[in-house]
């Protein structure tokens, strides 16, 4: 597909480069990788949503519906058509998502708004914007996948794996298939029961049998630090585990500040720093959890889906508990405590007492997580420890489209005349077409 000149010299200098940036994308084939120009700054956005925002939501999705719903306020030949209520909660869902990406790129509705005359170009910067996504994503477990193994030995340099666990075997040797990997999948609520049985294989034979059944409402252990584990408190030590703390480094500050947080090898700037993180943030550490999970499991394939397990709600579990915990010690601790772990995002216990089986009133391990009574994992008796000085960067992403707008050589988009640039004929802004695309809804 090409534009004509003329067509193109109808918009303005910032849109008539990035559709030739399109342009050349389409020319080389759907696979070429548009790496310069003014749709990096687009990409580049892109790229953190699965990592910032939402790894499970499609991102062509999230632009689709976001577009729908803001040029499509005004109009009148659009009639109301009743929908499930899943369809809804993910159309909502998608809404959301694509205001916070308004947030961070303040120049994505007008830029929007200067394709009505370029329907198929709208497309094709969706599909960019998508694939970029979900690269993002893949390029992450793959990484994890090739050389993340080692991160599951607490002492890397002495422990090993035995039987032995190597990059050959695959992932299918994972998962309830190998005690160490089964020993960080399973709930910290079980763990003596795991660790009580000499061989461990009666405990992974009944979970693989589905007499004993492992969901999101049941917290790994590899959350955990667990020399912190307090049967009465289930706050305690969670999201502090070493293994954790080690996939989040991988992909934030890089892989060679993984097993050793004040290590960094190489002059590549860490993809955290890359996209203006100065603090580890919720859904960044939830993103690594779902990431972790994965790594442990036998799964072949990214999945929403692992045996009994919904890695989306175990995804939205981790950021409930730092942005919808109202223990605000707790969190503010907890997020202390990665600012420490996680030394390349700046420039420049005793042994506690395991679960018994059944030792909790709930099977759900967030039922009371919350609790005010309980104690956040440093206080024993003092005083708060956390620094929550007013700062929101911690728990959002102000941040984001700051950085980048100012790192990023490109020319606004002008200012449109009118409300949202309307088609003169329609009234309306040119909406995109899904021709066969497929929406991924959200489970």
């Amino acid at each position: 597909m090409s534009y004509e000149p003329s067509t193109i010299s109808e918009t303005s200098s910032h849109v008539e480069d990035l559709l030739k940036d399109l342009n050349l994308g389409v020319k080389s084939g759907r696979k070429r990788k548009i790496c310069h120009g003014p749709i990096q700054l687009y990409l580049h956005a892109a790229r953190w949503f699965p990592l910032g925002i939402d790894p499970f939501t499609s991102l062509e999705d999230v632009l689709y519906e976001g577009i729908e719903a803001e040029f499509s306020e005004s109009r009148e030949d659009t009639p109301d058509q009743p929908k499930e209520a899943s369809n809804n909660r993910h159309k909502e869902l998608c809404i959301t998502h694509y205001k916070e990406l308004t947030k961070l790129l303040p120049t994505l509705s007008e830029l929007i708004s200067r394709f009505e005359k370029f329907p198929s170009a709208m497309d094709n910067f969706i599909h960019a914007l998508s694939s970029a996504a979900n690269d993002a994503r893949s390029d992450d477990t793959g990484s994890l996948t090739r050389e993340g193994l080692v991160y599951m030995l607490k002492n890397p340099e002495t422990d090993q794996f035995n039987p032995p666990l190597l990059k050959q075997h695959g992932k299918i040797a994972r998962g309830w298939n190998h005690v160490q990997t089964a020993r960080l999948l399973c709930p910290m609520r079980m763990l003596d029961v795991f660790d009580n049985d000499p061989l461990h294989r009666s405990f992974m034979n009944k979970v693989k049998e589905g007499e004993i059944t492992i969901t999101a409402a049941k917290l790994p252990l590899f959350l955990y630090d667990e020399s912190m584990l307090d049967s009465t408190r289930k706050s305690q030590g969670c999201l502090r585990g070493y293994y954790l703390k080690r996939v989040f480094r991988h992909i934030f500050t890089g892989p060679s500040s993984a097993i050793s947080a004040n290590t960094h090898k190489g002059t590549k700037t860490p993809k955290g720093r890359i996209h203006g993180m100065t603090s580890p943030l919720p859904r960044a550490i939830a993103y690594a959890a779902v990431q972790a999970y994965f790594q442990l499991s036998s799964a072949t394939q990214w999945c929403q889906q692992i045996e009994d397990l919904d890695l989306v709600l175990f995804y939205d579990r981790v950021v409930e508990m730092l942005e919808g915990n109202t223990n605000k010690q707790w969190v503010d601790e907890t997020l202390n405590h990665w600012k420490l772990e996680t030394p390349g995002l700046v420039q420049r216990g005793r042994s506690r007492a395991r679960a018994e089986l059944y030792a909790f009133d709930s099977e759900d391990d967030m039922d009371g997580f919350f609790d005010s009574s309980e104690r956040s994992p440093n206080s024993r008796g003092q005083g708060s420890q956390g620094t929550n000085d007013g700062n929101d960067n911690t728990h959002g992403i102000p941040f984001f489209h700051i950085q980048i707008v100012h790192s990023a050589n490109i020319h606004p988009v002008p200012a449109v005349q009118g409300n949202n640039a309307t088609d003169p004929t329609s009234g309306t802004v040119a909406q995109p077409t899904r021709t066969s695309r497929q929406k991924k809804r959200r489970r």
